[in-house]
């Protein structure tokens, strides 16, 4: 929710606030630089509160889970690829990077408001109610390939982990499919973002496609 908003006094476009009832505080130019982390500013921040929401995982069916990613843009890109895939919930385990920085916000590009997100969920424990999904993790211990997934059915969970170390080795375990993706040119890995879109729109468009020949 909307608390406050601040602009610049070289602000203009008004327009975008006439209907905001809350408190509006025009502040110098070189104040709202030193409130804002990015070179350039827009002239305009606002002052949210979070409303804490109650996690009931049974509710979803499509659920991404990160253990421990560190950097924001690698957060943000990821929530805003889990929103354009249409995951219906996001948790991040503890030591994940916070879902508030700024970093995290810009990159999400609004999508995480379209998305519900947990954060510093305790995963080992959460894994362990999440008895009715079907749960993937990458790993490059994994002996299957992404390409030789088929009939993914029923609520899905996929987990990425940390930049450097990947999945933890205690969630690994608890994880009844694992996968890696085929790379056939010289690089040794994925940066995580891209892994991720990667494998969520993979098992995306399987889910579709199961669902669109059960209905015919």
């Amino acid at each position: 929710m909307v608390e406050e908003i601040i602009v610049s006094e070289s602000f203009e476009d008004y327009n975008i606030v006439d209907t905001f009832d809350g408190d509006l505080t025009k502040v110098a130019d070189s104040i709202m630089k030193s409130i804002s982390d990015t070179i350039t500013t827009q002239g305009i921040i606002a002052v949210c509160s979070i409303n804490k929401k109650e996690l009931d995982i049974n509710k979803y069916s499509k659920v991404l889970i990160l253990d421990k990613i560190q950097d924001p843009g690698n957060l943000g890109t990821i929530i805003r690829t889990a929103d354009a895939f249409d995951f219906d919930c996001i948790i991040l385990g503890k030591g994940t990077t916070s879902l508030y920085g700024q970093k995290v916000i810009r990159s999400t590009q609004g999508s995480n408001f379209h998305i519900d997100c947990f954060d510093n969920v305790d995963l080992s424990k959460l894994i362990d109610e999440m008895t009715d999904f079907n749960i993937f993790a990458t790993s490059l211990k994994a002996d299957k390939y992404i390409e030789q997934l088929d009939n993914i059915t029923g609520k899905v969970a996929v987990v990425f982990g940390n930049e450097g170390a990947g999945v933890s080795e205690e969630i690994l375990l608890k994880v009844n499919n694992l996968l890696k993706i085929s790379m056939p040119g010289r690089a040794e890995s994925l940066n995580v973002s891209i892994a991720a879109g990667i494998v969520m729109h993979y098992i995306s468009t399987n889910l579709k496609i199961i669902n669109l020949l059960f209905f015919l």
